[in-house]
């Protein structure tokens, strides 16, 4: 019995060498932050990105906080994301805010994507 319990330990060990870590399986995207009103990029307003990826959890989808980010001058960040995990990414600023979600094969290495963003009324 224990022969058999180190032989299928070891057979778990050696399959599980073959996967890419982490940092491996990452890809590279370019978030836009664009006005929904003018569709145009918001140029020198320096909007904070946050990405969120899915978790672990039970009977409900939970979400960590992979990183947060600054949009460039340009109003555009690149930010590295696991593609096998559903994403949420969100743009926040200056009364406006905007996201979407994206799910595993949806997001290729090198993609762009736009997120428009919607003025927040203090009404």
């Amino acid at each position: 019995m224990k022969i058999v319990s180190s032989i299928s330990l070891l057979a778990l060990l050696l399959l599980s060498c073959d996967k890419k870590t982490d940092l491996e399986s990452q890809i590279i995207i370019k978030v836009n932050s664009v006005d929904q009103q003018t569709k145009q990029l918001r140029v020198n307003m320096f909007d904070t990105v946050i990405i969120k990826e899915e978790g672990n959890g039970y009977l409900t989808k939970t979400f960590s906080k992979v990183g947060e980010y600054t949009t460039e001058s340009t109003g555009v960040v690149k930010v590295k994301i696991d593609p096998s995990r559903i994403c949420d990414i969100s743009v926040s600023g200056l009364n406006i805010y905007g996201g979407d979600m994206y799910y595993p094969g949806h997001l290729k290495d090198g993609q762009v994507i736009n997120i428009e963003v919607k003025t927040l009324n203090n009404n």
